[in-house]
């Protein structure tokens, strides 16, 4: 569907030639642009003011059609008319795949970074806390851990309700990181 500018609305006068109102009986000028019909809408007739508001206001773009076309034009509407194609593959995280697909851009000389298997949020979110990369070793997780208990330890930070309650969230996480390891 074609983009219609101001001037397709504007009277359209060609110079010297005038042309009559292409309504019955109507001798006035046929200065106002309407389209034949919807399959020719860069074809126009040519009518007074009158006529082309009594045009529009008759004129049905859907008229003819069925109710499973309507749809279907409404449908298409939505893409602008134009063909699209469906998303193929896992779709899960978009947003992590949006970050590892810019770094990969900006960050040239970094290795180029492997699509991790599905792995759930509860173990995404401990390996987040845990500042590590899936796929991960015992032996990181347990360095890992044993730093972050040492910087999180209430008798370490006597009164700090946020280390503690980090404390807590490190060793839940621990245990989740943990059992995914086994699992696997």
């Amino acid at each position: 569907m074609a983009k219609r500018s101001k001037k397709d609305f504007a009277p359209h006068v060609t110079g010297d030639e005038t042309q009559c109102c292409e309504a019955e009986g109507c001798t006035q000028e046929g200065i106002y642009k309407a389209p034949k019909s919807r399959d020719r809408l860069h074809e126009y007739r040519y009518f007074c003011l009158d006529h082309v508001r009594e045009h529009n206001k008759m004129w049905d773009y859907f008229s003819g059609m069925g109710a499973e076309e309507i749809e279907a034009f409404m449908k298409d509407a939505v893409t602008g008319h134009r063909p699209t194609w469906e998303r193929v593959g896992n779709i899960s995280d978009p947003q992590e795949k949006l970050y590892n697909a810019v770094n990969d851009f900006l960050n040239v000389n970094r290795k180029i970074t492997k699509p991790a298997p599905h792995v759930s949020a509860k173990v995404r979110k401990a390996l987040a806390l845990f500042e590590i990369d899936y796929p991960y070793t015992a032996s990181a997780l347990k360095i890992q851990y044993k730093t972050l208990v040492k910087r999180t330890h209430p008798d370490r930070n006597p009164g700090d309700k946020f280390a503690e309650e980090k404390f807590k969230a490190v060793a839940s996480a621990y245990k989740v990181l943990e059992a995914h390891l086994h699992e696997s």
